[in-house]
């Protein structure tokens, strides 16, 4: 994957164009391109204040000022009357974070402008998302994953939450007395059970198999493929402008020392 970021001035307000080159399933590239004004990109920071752990990785997207801790006070005193004015609007963006069970990850993805509507039905969305999620598990030799509908009732419950709250926090859903694996997901567009299952799988591209281990940027992909993950849920709901998508694991990925043991390269 590669990427280019621009920042300019517009009518004061910093303006930031993102384009980058990924790879998808069919090992063809396509490039996708997002642009964001700086109060926009407040506006989702300020959504993941009370979890430090899922603030998202917005280096590996050119975003690096954001990332700075002393900024987002400076663009939030900068943008605050601007921000309480702001009513809903139609720029395009994306959060995913992922946890299991040992680390989190979250990152900002580019996407191409379109409506926040859901256009699969949650059967549909389940269905889909199972599917993707086993062919690529079959890509790197696991197991494929089995429904759980336990998991994906909980999934829904924290789908709502998220869409009710308008966050993107973790749950810390408990499962057979074990804390789920567990990979989220939101945006201002339709979302498909694919399109997010291959959201998280992009990150393979960052994943450096010769040192097995967890790697910031890429606990979405690793949970997505681990082998001792057998069972799995999903849900998504709807919000006010976003929409939200869970997947919960079981047991769940991403254990430090196990990497070598779980995650493959693809054959």
């Amino acid at each position: 994957m590669s990427s280019m970021s621009t920042r300019s001035t517009t009518s004061g307000r910093a303006h930031y164009k993102l384009t980058r080159t990924v790879t998808g399933t069919d090992g063809k590239t396509h490039t996708e391109t997002v642009e964001m004004y700086d109060d926009d990109a407040v506006k989702l920071m300020r959504g993941l204040r009370s979890n430090r752990d899922n603030v998202p990785d917005l280096d590996r997207f050119g975003f690096r000022p954001l990332t700075d801790p002393k900024t987002l006070p400076q663009l939030e005193q900068r943008n605050h009357r601007l921000i309480q004015s702001l009513k809903p609007k139609s720029t395009s963006s994306s959060l995913s974070s992922s946890s299991g069970a040992g680390v989190t990850a979250a990152a900002v993805v580019p996407a191409p402008p379109k409506r926040s509507t859901v256009t699969q039905s949650n059967n549909e969305f389940v269905q889909d998302a199972l599917q993707v999620h086993n062919e690529l598990r079959r890509r790197h030799g696991v197991e494929s994953l089995r429904l759980n509908n336990d998991l994906t009732k909980l999934a829904q419950q924290w789908a709502n939450h998220l869409a009710s709250t308008g966050t993107l926090v973790h749950s810390k859903t408990k499962y057979r007395n074990v804390n789920v694996g567990e990979n989220l997901r939101c945006q201002s567009w339709s979302i498909t059970g694919k399109e997010m299952t291959q959201s998280w799988y992009n990150e393979c591209n960052k994943y450096d198999y010769r040192n097995p281990s967890y790697q910031p940027g890429t606990g979405h992909f690793t949970q997505v493929i681990w082998k001792d993950s057998q069972e799995v849920g999903f849900a998504q709901a709807q919000g006010t402008s976003m929409i939200y998508a869970v997947a919960m694991y079981y047991p769940p990925g991403n254990y430090v020392g196990d990497f070598d043991r779980n995650v493959f390269p693809p054959r």
